[in-house]
């Protein structure tokens, strides 16, 4: 039931509950939910989809059956959720959103009282009360209450606000691209409160995504990246996906900024304002499958790198247990651990802005100091929709591995924690399933050579689809 990221499904109104998000499961969900958390207190929202507004319903009435005190803050950003729970104080919290997949697709993510998503043990306790359906039980008079909680963006982006320390040489002007999704109200209200001018593109909210798709992907961004390099007064882009746990930035002159070089901005920036002393090193959480310029931008200026799992979730469990400073993916999330747990593109905007206030020099000027290496990434549809196993990438692994000493690679280093990754002197490769999507993604990086990028890639493609017929 659940993936890397919650739950996601194809939304139907009736009908096969493995196979599709109904409101019928969602009844379910919000059952077990409670009967797991006791009937304790709960902090519901839920982003702009069409059939976002059927599941909540659903699901609250399955809290409020086990005696859930259920607390609606509306139609919300996924990081106001995770924000609410630290703030407002409850069991658990439930953002109904499919995030950035395509608009027919529904589900929802559970998140602990620190603002970290629910561990996979937590789910599976989950899953195994639905399977079972012991339900929590409460008599007529002990049914729980559903009370509206308002003004929860003025809370969130109080809040951002408290953390900063802004200076006074300059404020960015920027373009916001909500996508139609539910930062339509969240993200200029900010952008107002920091004293920045700025456009909106696709602000209006519409859970059909009629101005791009939800994913901020460069293809999907053609129309912003035109506006920008229209004009010579925009110092950057913003955009995010539906429920805007996911940010990209875009420089002043039209270029998308691919995450891992912004996470490697912002860790140097942390890391330049506040060095840590007595030959210590702060920590910098991000996935197996992100960029190699993260070590190299950070290291210098005592920066350690350590990688999770793939998911956000992974990346803040890890964040956790070594008290990292910040975390990131390379689809565009980034977590704060000062402000909570979650991913949360406000603060990543905000902090951009505060580190500008500080300096005369554009977006663009710094973000060029980042060094970059190639990196191509590929999605294939799998022929049919199952888990690849370890035994799975143990095989993908020898036979990768076997192809790469055959083009001339050696020394090659393999990574197993999550899918498989193969690094070897000037880059590295990495095969991996989805966990949102019946898909896998080839990965590539290569430090100065786009040929051997999409060789590599289209081989390692080749070798799935005519050894194991995946794709």
């Amino acid at each position: 039931m659940f993936g890397t990221s919650g739950i996601r499904k194809v939304f139907a109104g009736f009908g096969n509950e493995k196979k599709n998000f109904t409101p019928e499961a969602a009844l379910k969900i919000g059952l077990a939910i409670g009967t797991y958390i006791n009937g304790g207190k709960v902090i519901v929202g839920r982003d702009i989809r069409t059939t976002a507004l059927p599941i909540e319903l659903a699901v609250n009435s399955g809290l409020v059956s086990t005696g859930c005190k259920v607390l609606t803050i509306g139609t919300v950003t996924t990081p106001t959720v995770a924000m609410a729970m630290k703030f407002l104080g409850a069991d658990c919290g439930i953002m109904i959103t499919a995030s950035h997949n395509t608009p027919e697709y529904i589900g929802l993510k559970l998140w602990n009282p620190s603002g970290l998503a629910f561990r996979p043990i937590q789910e599976e306790t989950i899953e195994k009360i639905y399977d079972s359906q012991h339900f929590k039980t409460v008599e007529w008079d002990k049914i729980g209450t559903i009370t509206n909680i308002p003004d929860i963006n003025e809370l969130h982006v109080n809040e951002i606000l408290k953390l900063l320390e802004l200076g006074s040489k300059q404020r960015p002007e920027v373009i916001i691209d909500p996508g139609n999704g539910s930062s339509y109200e969240i993200a200029p209200l900010l952008m107002k409160k920091l004293g920045c001018k700025f456009a909106t593109l696709n602000s209006n909210p519409d859970g059909t995504f009629p101005g791009r798709l939800s994913e901020p992907t460069s293809k999907n961004l053609e129309k912003l990246i035109s506006f920008i390099k229209a004009t010579d007064t925009v110092d950057f882009g913003i955009a995010l996906d539906g429920d805007a746990d996911r940010v990209i930035f875009i420089d002043g002159n039209g270029k998308v900024i691919e995450p891992i070089r912004m996470l490697a901005f912002l860790s140097k920036q942390l890391l330049l304002k506040d060095p840590p002393t007595n030959g210590r090193t702060y920590k910098i959480v991000t996935p197996i499958n992100s960029s190699s310029v993260l070590e190299s931008v950070v290291k210098p200026v005592w920066g350690e790198v350590v990688r999770s799992e793939v998911g956000d979730a992974k990346v803040a469990i890890k964040m956790q247990k070594i008290r990292a400073i910040i975390g990131g993916e390379n689809c565009g999330t980034y977590i704060w651990p000062k402000f909570h747990l979650g991913p949360d593109s406000l603060v990543t905007i905000a902090t951009v802005v505060e580190i500008l206030s500080h300096t005369t020099k554009s977006f663009t000027e710094l973000i060029s100091e980042i060094p970059e290496f190639l990196f191509l990434r590929k999605e294939f549809p799998l022929i049919e929709d199952i888990p690849l196993t370890k035994k799975h990438y143990t095989s993908i692994e020898k036979n990768v591995k076997e192809w790469l000493k055959s083009e001339g690679y050696h020394d090659i280093k393999t990574n197993m924690l999550d899918g498989v990754r193969l690094d070897f002197s000037d880059g590295w490769v990495m095969i991996r399933r989805s966990g949102t999507s019946p898909i896998i993604r080839i990965e590539c990086e290569h430090k100065n050579d786009p040929e051997k990028l999409d060789y590599i890639n289209n081989s390692v493609a080749e070798i799935l689809k005519n050894e194991y017929h995946l794709i």
